[in-house]
């Protein structure tokens, strides 16, 4: 097997995988989406919320961002606590609360992205009985990142690309592979993982027979 690298960048690479079947590039490309494990927000404790988000879509867009993670620094089992607090203005206006507002227990995990939208909060002002007041919207929540494989659900995918296709030209041989991280992963450790992990699957067939 020959590989070579096209492009190359902080989170998307392409590079060339020669000598080998399409069978081989299909389980590579599923591994990287499916089993390489990464840190998302898998439950979200709501202590107030008074936005135009239901609870539940609230935390599905939560659950969505990227966490920047070091796989080597947690275990399976770790969980990191991220709490999200923010009220609207004093007066009449609104204000959106972005992923960097995510304040995490563990300084070494943070939102991949800083400008991730999660909700906008609005103020209205109103007039009750010749009294102007501004109606203000808040909310206040923790969040729990768990670890977890993509096969469980998308939420735990770190990609958001990964396909191949034939070389252009008269090379059939080699398979093109383009593969983009979703930022919570460094995309070679994404490629390196997956293959790792299809070494072992092997490995654990060839001790079975």
């Amino acid at each position: 097997m020959e590989v070579e690298i096209e492009e190359r960048g902080e989170k998307e690479v392409k590079f060339v995988i020669k000598g080998v079947k399409v069978r081989f590039a299909n389980a590579l490309r599923r591994a990287m989406i499916t089993e390489v494990p990464k840190f998302a927000i898998d439950e979200v404790n709501i202590h107030e919320n008074t936005s135009l988000l239901y609870d539940e879509q609230l935390a599905s867009r939560l659950a969505l961002i990227p966490l920047k993670t070091d796989l080597r620094d947690y275990s399976a089992d770790d969980v990191v606590s991220l709490t999200l607090k923010a009220i609207s203005p004093e007066r009449a206006g609104y204000t959106v609360v972005y992923s960097k507002e995510l304040i995490s227990s563990d300084p070494e995990m943070e939102a991949a992205f800083e400008d991730i939208p999660v909700v906008k909060l609005i103020s209205t002002e109103r007039e009750i009985r010749g009294i102007r007041t501004v109606a203000r919207q808040m909310i206040s929540l923790e969040a729990i990142a768990r670890q977890g494989r993509g096969k469980k659900h998308a939420k735990w995918q770190p990609v958001t690309v990964c396909s191949y296709k034939d070389l252009p030209g008269e090379d059939k041989n080699g398979l093109l592979f383009s593969v983009e991280s979703d930022g919570a992963l460094p995309v070679d450790e994404i490629v390196i993982e997956a293959a790792r992990i299809m070494r072992e699957k092997c490995k654990s067939v060839v001790n079975g027979l």
